[in-house]
């Protein structure tokens, strides 16, 4: 069997077991407690045109806050590694911070926000930049001086150094740290819209989460996976091309 069959399998295996367990199966597990794969898909399209908008507002809320606090935290990290004087004034505000979770300033964002986009977008915004500023400086101080040195010795200039060598060094290095940040901007979203929001698939679960529709609960939980994994794979791919020179396992 190919390897990239051994996914299909896995996949194919779970969705057996929760057809065994659940009412269409053997109905070990009672419905209001674990709906079955059938009655997912029956809240999917009596509850389609709701989902579609709730996706729409989730998926504007993560890929607006994932893209801000990357382009910040990259931004900032060279910032303070090429400003020393920058470095010794910010450095201590971005390590005693970091300690702190995110998701426990959503009361406070709420209160100074209320339930508009704007708070949910810094949320998602902070949650990354925290991540990426962090990686940002680790990567370019593991850049190799000598890169660095031979490229002065042929005549490159700072604009240079920064465009084809510190640049291209670090970017591999990131992948994995904006992979996890699409993990926890999905998190930092779905926590905003269970503590106030009129749309999203967050709110739809809650709302669900009310009435005991657990088959509308589940559906959210799928949907966030099929979306989590869309912009994880996508993210990935275009990050591989951009670094298509490295070498890769």
């Amino acid at each position: 069997m190919k390897e990239s069959h051994l996914s299909i399998v896995s996949i194919l295996g779970v969705f057996i077991l929760w057809f065994l367990v659940t009412r269409d199966g053997l109905g070990i597990v009672k419905p209001v407690i674990f709906p079955s794969p059938f009655m997912v898909i029956e809240a999917a399209i009596s509850t389609s045109s709701l989902i579609g908008t709730d996706v729409l507002y989730t998926m504007f809320r993560v890929v607006c806050g994932l893209v801000t606090g990357t382009v910040l935290g990259i931004t900032v990290g060279m910032l303070v590694c090429f400003n020393n004087k920058l470095y010794y004034l910010i450095n201590p505000l971005i390590e005693s911070s970091r300690p702190v979770p995110v998701i426990a300033m959503i009361p406070f964002f709420l209160m100074w926000f209320g339930i508009g986009e704007i708070g949910k977008f810094l949320l998602v915004t902070l949650g990354v930049f925290a991540i990426i500023v962090i990686n940002t400086i680790e990567a370019i101080r593991n850049v190799q001086p000598i890169y660095v040195k031979a490229g002065q010795t042929l005549g490159a200039g700072k604009k240079d150094i920064f465009s084809k060598i510190i640049l291209p060094s670090i970017i591999p290095a990131l992948i994995g740290p904006i992979r996890v940040c699409v993990a926890i901007s999905f998190t930092l979203v779905v926590a905003a819209e269970f503590m106030g929001a009129q749309a999203g698939m967050g709110y739809r679960i809650l709302q669900a989460r009310k009435m005991f529709n657990t088959d509308v609960i589940f559906l959210g939980v799928v949907m966030f996976g099929i979306l989590s994994a869309l912009v994880d794979t996508s993210i990935r791919k275009l990050l591989q091309h951009l670094t298509r020179w490295t070498e890769r396992a």
